[in-house]
């Protein structure tokens, strides 16, 4: 079952590809998943498997990360948070 949730949550994510500027890098070998915008201050995330969920920190553009800002254990808490996501672009500053 762990690994079909991982698989199932990554899938989610992954659809956050389907925008235009937004990249998705996910490595089943070291279980992470990227999402990040073209611009190089933006709000991009970096999801680590725990066992039994994702954990999200924030990264900047030099790579650092944050503490741990969320986590998300459901396939549909992934669809949350590609809803969320989505509109956080589309109130971004500098979008003109």
């Amino acid at each position: 079952m762990t690994k079909e949730l991982r698989t199932k949550i990554s899938n989610r994510l992954s659809s956050l590809d389907e925008i235009q500027g937004v990249g998705v890098t996910t490595s089943d070998e070291k279980k992470t998943i990227y999402v990040e915008y073209k611009t190089h201050r933006s709000l991009d995330f970096k999801f680590v498997w725990s066992s039994d969920h994702y954990i999200g920190y924030f990264t900047d553009g030099e790579g650092n990360q944050s503490q741990a800002v969320l986590a998300i254990w459901e396939p549909i808490e992934a669809i949350h948070f590609v809803t969320a996501y989505s509109l956080l672009l589309d109130l971004r500053a500098g979008r003109r």
